[in-house]
């Protein structure tokens, strides 16, 4: 797996997924364990519900964009994540769903405090195959550099 290091990531920088396919049975699994509301675990109670069908819960949605995050390539070198901003869910997730991820590096920052790393402020972007925006923010990550005090 190549790395992209601090230093080496520009604003405008873009990575992209592979796709995702939501599973019934693993969205049902998830959600109840996690969320067991029945828009997200009955089939029969979410076709008769305002969404006409089973939905995943927001917790299912942001984990499938945990996921493919972890395969951009090139990667960014992440120590971890410092918080999320402008969290949006637009459009519902549902089986069969085909997800992929684009992420666009939208700020940066050095370290005041440790040389070794900066921030990287990057807006995150998942869509279905049908082109709908599912989810949106904007993710705070500490990135580690090749080299301690280079900008």
């Amino acid at each position: 797996m190549q790395l992209t290091y601090f230093e080496d990531i520009r604003i405008g920088w873009k990575g992209h997924s592979g796709e995702y396919v939501i599973a019934k049975e693993e969205l049902i699994a998830f959600a109840r364990k996690w969320d067991p509301l029945p828009m997200h675990t009955d089939e029969t109670a979410a076709r008769e519900s305002l969404h006409q069908g089973l939905i995943a819960p927001a917790c299912y949605t942001m984990a499938v964009a945990s996921r493919l995050l972890s395969e951009i390539e090139p990667r960014p070198a992440a120590i971890g994540g410092a918080g999320y901003d402008q969290f949006r869910l637009p459009n519902p997730v549902r089986p069969g769903d085909r997800l992929s991820l684009t992420v666009e590096c939208i700020g940066k920052k050095p370290s005041r405090t440790k040389p070794d790393r900066g921030v990287m402020r990057c807006l995150i972007i998942m869509t279905n195959q049908d082109d709908q925006r599912v989810l949106s923010y904007e993710s705070i990550t500490m990135v580690t550099k090749r080299k301690p005090g280079i900008e």
